[in-house]
């Protein structure tokens, strides 16, 4: 373990990380905060801002007495002072249940809601109101990239975003990274792997070879390349070749895995796991391995961000020298771009489409998500990360860098099915291919389609 003040912000991660200051110990001074009033006053608007949760598990998030809680705090007051209004923050467990049975008996408690990708269906039986007439969608540094709010676009409009300029909230969104034992990389005097990605050496290639190197026998202990649960193995040898989910090409939408590159990746991924690497893989390959990783079984772990840094029994609390890689790249891959995906949003902001005043809900939203004064720019973010959370600058990198590319990989529609087969099965891609295609033009026709009509709406084409 690094640092006991790093760890503590470590377990904001866990809720959509980053942590502010790893010390329980309070400011002296809050920075202040220049709200932007150009929403006028409010007149004494009272919104009941609805929270999924327990009160006191979090600050808009933040861990409670934390440097950034108090900062959120502050700027509440602010807010409710500089817009004539006042704030209710109201916990609850059955959030979603509450708010569903408002919309359907034609009443709401909530002005603002904050939840997860579970708002979905919500988006798509019109329970939400449309936020683009509202706020500056337009701005994804504060709001979030379209690719990334691709759940909460649904025919014409965008119905939740996320608060992207956060520390501390929203960098447990990047799928997965592999993480590193740098302790057995210096034992077995290796180049650190970090060296490749720095010189854009970190290849389908180089991933092959340093799986050799990297397995070994001591006494009659195997340590391999790498632990990896198949499914999550197959989508970012995917990912990895620069191929999208889904993608908007020449007027039509495309699901990736039935694109050339697609294929070429997946039948690499095949070829690596089952034929010319088969030795070097964990043979465990459940969803969760960090005990495996952190008993020192595996040199690299595939792994989800929130395992990383999720809570005291996972890996950066139990470990002193982690280091972070993005998925080796592939030929069509850009290089330096590393592609990522999400399950489910956590942290989700939206509002109710009978709301009492959609207008002056979407006016404290916008003022209470503006970004912190300490981290204005992604280079903050990352100094911030550096020297709280990570223990390499370029960890912090690669983990920005796979936020600002993540997209909604539409997990809950079914289009993980032919990368779960490419993962579990040494069937050929071209019939695992084949047997999912009715399956996916359905997905592409319901899901996909909608979800693009409403971004060329919001973003333009």
């Amino acid at each position: 373990m690094k640092v006991f003040g790093r760890i503590v912000i470590l377990a904001l991660i866990a809720a959509f990380v980053l942590c502010a200051c790893g010390t329980t110990e309070q400011p002296e001074t809050v920075p202040e905060f220049d709200v932007d009033t150009s929403a006028a006053d409010l007149g004494g608007f009272k919104a009941v801002w609805g929270w999924k949760g327990s009160e006191g598990s979090s600050v808009f998030g933040f861990i409670p007495d934390t440097e950034n809680a108090d900062i959120v705090i502050a700027r509440k007051k602010d807010v409710e002072d500089s817009l004539k209004c006042t704030v209710e923050l109201r916990f609850s467990s059955s959030l979603l249940d509450n708010f569903r049975a408002g919309i359907l008996a034609g009443y709401q408690d909530y002005d603002i809601i904050a939840a997860d990708g579970n708002l979905m269906p919500d988006v798509r039986a019109g329970y939400l109101a449309g936020l683009s007439q509202y706020i500056d969608v337009q701005n994804t540094d504060k709001w979030g990239t379209p690719n990334m709010l691709q759940q909460m676009l649904w025919e014409d409009d965008l119905f939740g975003v996320v608060p992207f300029a956060w520390p501390d909230i929203i960098y447990r969104l990047s799928g997965h990274i592999l993480a590193v034992n740098e302790n057995l990389i210096a034992k077995l005097g290796q180049t650190d792997p970090r060296d490749y990605v720095e010189n854009n050496e970190w290849t389908w290639d180089k991933f092959e070879e340093v799986l050799a190197d990297y397995t070994y026998t001591e006494g009659d202990k195997t340590v391999y390349g790498v632990r990896v649960h198949r499914p999550y193995y197959a989508i970012n040898m995917f990912l990895s070749n620069g191929v999208a989910i889904s993608s908007y090409e020449n007027g039509q939408v495309v699901a990736g895995v039935y694109t050339e590159a697609g294929r070429e990746a997946l039948e690499r991924a095949q070829k690596i796991y089952y034929e010319t690497c088969s030795d070097y893989f964990h043979p465990l390959t459940d969803s969760v391995g960090d005990d495996e990783f952190v008993n020192g079984e595996a040199v690299m772990y595939l792994t989800w961000m929130n395992e990383l840094t999720g809570n005291t029994r996972w890996i950066m609390y139990n470990m002193d020298n982690v280091g972070v890689l993005p998925f080796p790249q592939g030929p069509h891959a850009t290089p330096g771009k590393y592609l990522s995906y999400n399950e489910n949003l956590l942290n989700v902001f939206a509002i109710p489409a009978n709301a009492k005043d959609p207008a002056a809900s979407a006016a404290i939203l916008s003022a209470m998500l503006e970004p912190f004064d300490k981290y204005k720019t992604k280079e903050d973010i990352i100094d911030y990360m550096a020297s709280q959370i990570f223990f390499d600058r370029r960890d912090a990198e690669v983990v920005v860098n796979e936020v600002t590319n993540t997209e909604y990989g539409f997990y809950s529609e079914g289009a993980r099915s032919v990368l779960e087969g490419v993962g579990e099965t040494k069937t050929s891609v071209s019939q695992i291919l084949e047997s999912n295609k009715d399956r996916y033009d359905t997905i592409v026709e319901q899901y996909m389609i909608p979800c693009y009509r409403a971004k060329i709406a919001v973003y333009g084409e």
